[in-house]
C-alpha cells in the first residue's frame, strides 16, 4: 500500500511504501523523515440534547459541541449510557444503563429498556362457579399498585450565557392492578 507526504524542501508529494522510515525526493534529492502512524482513536457517539443530531466524538472527549446547532453536549462516561428506540415515536432514547424503562420526552410513551424487567407473577382470579369471597381464595394476597418513578438524565447543554443546564426529567407512573 502506497502512502504520500510532501517533500520538505521542494513541496512536491512523494508517494512511498507504507512503514517506510524516510523518503528521498527523486527531484530535489532530500530525503524527508516519515512521521510515526497515529494510533487508532477510538470513537464513542451521543444525541444533542439541542436538536437531537447523532454526534460522533473521540472517546476522551469531556464536552462536544455539536455542529448544527452549537449546543456543547457535556459527554457522560461511555459505559453508563445506553440507547432504545421509544416504541411509540422511534425516537432515539438515551439513559443510564441498568435503568428498566425510560419515558419519551415527545410522546410520553415509557420503553421498557429490556434489563430488570420482570414482571410480577398474576395472581390467581376467581373461576366463574367460585365465589370472590371464598374462603380459599381470600386467603391469596391481593397484590397494592406500585407506583414507578423514571428518571430521564439527558447530557448538560449550555445556554446563552455559557452556563450549564442539566436536562433531568422525572416522572410518576401509577401502578395498574
Amino acid at each position: 500500500m502506497q502512502s504520500q507526504i510532501v517533500c520538505h524542501r521542494c513541496r512536491r508529494v512523494l508517494a512511498y511504501p507504507s512503514g517506510a522510515p524516510s523518503v528521498c525526493c527523486a527531484m530535489c534529492r532530500a530525503i524527508t523523515a516519515v512521521p510515526p502512524p497515529a494510533p487508532a482513536v477510538e470513537m464513542a457517539q451521543l444525541i444533542c440534547g439541542g436538536c437531537r443530531t447523532l454526534l460522533m466524538y473521540t472517546r476522551n472527549a469531556d464536552t462536544v459541541r455539536c455542529s448544527c446547532c452549537s449546543t456543547v453536549n457535556l459527554v457522560r462516561p461511555v459505559n453508563n449510557i445506553a440507547h432504545v428506540n421509544c416504541g411509540r415515536c422511534r425516537t432515539t432514547l438515551m439513559y443510564p444503563h441498568g435503568a428498566p424503562s425510560v419515558k419519551c420526552a415527545i410522546c410520553d410513551y415509557i420503553t421498557n429498556t429490556g434489563i430488570n424487567t420482570m414482571s410480577p407473577a398474576p395472581c390467581p382470579r376467581p373461576t366463574s362457579n367460585e365465589s370472590a369471597y371464598n374462603a380459599s381464595s381470600a386467603s391469596v394476597p391481593t397484590p397494592q399498585p406500585q407506583n414507578v418513578t423514571v428518571v430521564v438524565e439527558n447530557p448538560m447543554t449550555v445556554d446563552e450565557k455559557g452556563k450549564l443546564v442539566s436536562n433531568v426529567v422525572v416522572g410518576i407512573t401509577p401502578g395498574k392492578n
